[in-house]
């Protein structure tokens, strides 16, 4: 959490290996990102993280499921079954077949989230994954989300919202690029 400007999306898009920071270093399980190369990074990403991103990056012109399948072939598994299923476990398999300008915003996110857990990466980046979507369809998206952690996931979520942070085992408040609190939520944390 943290304000915009805070340094969050950043933070998010340096874990993502979107981005490499300017110094220091960064570890994802075990592995130093900041010294591989751009393909290397790229593959990287494409075998451990999942990314949810505000903005929905669909393909216009592709379907849901097929948005949902162009992460399996970046993997290099196509699997038609899988996809179905990543968007029955978001609630939009009866809008498997419509194109993005068919879905509404909360359609289009749920979409979004069933593409990133299509390859089953066992670490999951969220920028505000429910922030477009009703009370409703918030909560189809966190319980998922809930799930994937007492699974065998990492979840990494950016929001606003102090409820859903709540939900969270560890709560890292970010001010002008810098950590000011981490701690288990609702607790005064520690300044780091």
């Amino acid at each position: 959490m943290g304000p915009s400007g805070s340094g969050k999306t950043t933070l998010l898009n340096m874990m993502g290996c979107l981005d490499v920071p300017t110094e220091g270093s960064l570890f994802i399980d075990g592995t130093e990102i900041t010294n591989l190369s751009q393909a290397e990074l790229t593959r990287f990403r494409r075998d451990n993280i999942g990314l949810v991103f505000q903005q929905y990056h669909m393909i216009p012109y592709l379907t849901a499921l097929e948005n949902v399948m162009l992460a399996q072939y970046y993997h290099s598994v196509v699997d038609e079954g899988g996809a179905i299923e990543a968007l029955e476990r978001v609630g939009l398999g009866h809008r498997m077949d419509q194109m993005p300008s068919q879905l509404s915003g909360g359609e289009q996110q749920r979409v979004c989230v069933a593409r990133a857990l299509v390859n089953d990466q066992r670490l999951l980046l969220a920028d505000e994954p429910t922030g477009n979507l009703d009370k409703k369809n918030g909560q189809v998206v966190l319980d998922l989300l809930r799930e994937l952690r007492d699974g065998n996931h990492t979840i990494i979520l950016v929001t606003h919202n102090p409820e859903i942070a709540t939900m969270g085992d560890v709560l890292v408040e970010l001010l002008d690029g810098k950590i000011v609190r981490c701690g288990s939520p609702g607790s005064s944390g520690r300044p780091r």
